[in-house]
């Protein structure tokens, strides 16, 4: 039974850790489009790069909160009851900015439509950021449960992260912009990248030396979790230098890749840091992989469907970028759909 719990904490934080690394970009991509482009055409290109790929990403997120529900039911009722608005609050943002995607090339007024692409880009992104800077730091948990309310997650942990994570994804956004544009604008997305680059360098020094993981009490530095997400920080600090490397070398596609694994070690850190809590608590009654998972039964059955159904996404995620990876000019109108 033990084991299974512990391979269903990994696999939980894989499937978020696959949301973050996907549906980041066009997170990011999505909060900087209305200040990259004045022009109609150059918003259409960045929609265009984005637009094949953000529902399939959001599978990630239906995934970890599925699994959550599955696995876990009773960090999920809690994570429900005690953190409901913030939730609700991140739902709506992707909704609006799912229905802006749709609705913006059906109005002849598309700017209402852009400022809710951009507010459904950044509300999703901050809020998250909010939620996993609190999970990583702790909760102030007691018998009667979350005690601390909406306010309570504006801490200083809270709003490093929900300041932190949106410009992670904007410079990962950017560089997936990079390596999907062409013309004019690639010039000024490559430019920006460089610039968010040394914004994101100053950010994650900020964040080390303000290390949510530190507050935790639960949180062991010489235990194998412990080290774990000290290696996995060191990992990220490599893969951010290695941005900007294939930066300097207009190596845009590695320069993704490298942004990918900084946001996948980045948060693996922060999951290793909490093990075995999902919900961390700071006076001691943590809601752990152990005190609120399923039945072994139920556990065994997840895991058979996992190895199969997992893989066949990824295979079908990997075939559709492959598939539809064709450059974008906001100057050649054939290459636009949206």
């Amino acid at each position: 039974m033990e084991n299974l719990q512990i391979v269903w904490y990994v696999l939980w934080a894989v499937l978020w850790i696959a949301y973050f690394v996907t549906d980041g970009f066009d997170l990011g991509a999505g909060i900087l489009m209305n200040f990259i482009s004045r022009k109609d055409n150059e918003k259409r290109a960045i929609i265009n790069s984005i637009g094949p790929f953000w529902d399939g990403n959001e599978v990630w997120l239906i995934t970890a909160g599925g699994a959550t529900f599955a696995a876990f039911p009773n960090a999920y009722a809690y994570m429900f009851s005690w953190l409901y608005v913030p939730l609700f609050l991140i739902l709506f943002g992707l909704i609006m900015r799912g229905v802006s995607f749709e609705l913006r090339g059906k109005t002849e007024s598309p700017k209402i439509w852009d400022f809710f692409i951009f507010l459904g880009s950044l509300f999703p992104a901050a809020l998250l950021g909010a939620a996993f800077g609190n999970l990583w730091a702790g909760l102030p948990i007691d018998s009667n449960g979350y005690n601390g309310g909406l306010v309570g997650l504006l801490n200083l942990s809270g709003l490093l992260v929900a300041i932190s994570l949106p410009i992670f994804l904007c410079l990962h956004g950017l560089l997936w912009l990079s390596h999907k544009i062409e013309g004019e604008l690639f010039e000024k997305v490559r430019k920006l990248s460089n610039t968010f680059w040394y914004v994101s360098i100053i950010t994650f020094v900020i964040f080390i030396v303000f290390l949510p993981i530190q507050k935790n009490p639960n949180f062991e530095k010489y235990s194998v979790s412990g080290i774990l997400c000290i290696l996995f920080y060191i990992f990220s600090a490599i893969a951010l230098i290695s941005v900007k490397k294939m930066l300097d070398k207009e190596e845009m596609f590695y320069a993704f890749i490298s942004s990918f694994l900084f946001l996948a070690f980045w948060f693996a850190a922060g999951f290793a840091g909490q093990y075995p809590n999902l919900l961390p608590s700071t006076l001691g009654f943590n809601v752990s992989a152990f005190n609120a998972s399923s039945s072994h039964y139920t556990l065994r059955i997840m895991t058979l469907v996992a190895l199969i159904f997992v893989p066949i996404v990824i295979g079908y995620q990997i075939w559709v970028y492959k598939l539809l990876n064709h450059k974008v000019n906001p100057d050649k109108i054939e290459t636009l759909h949206y």
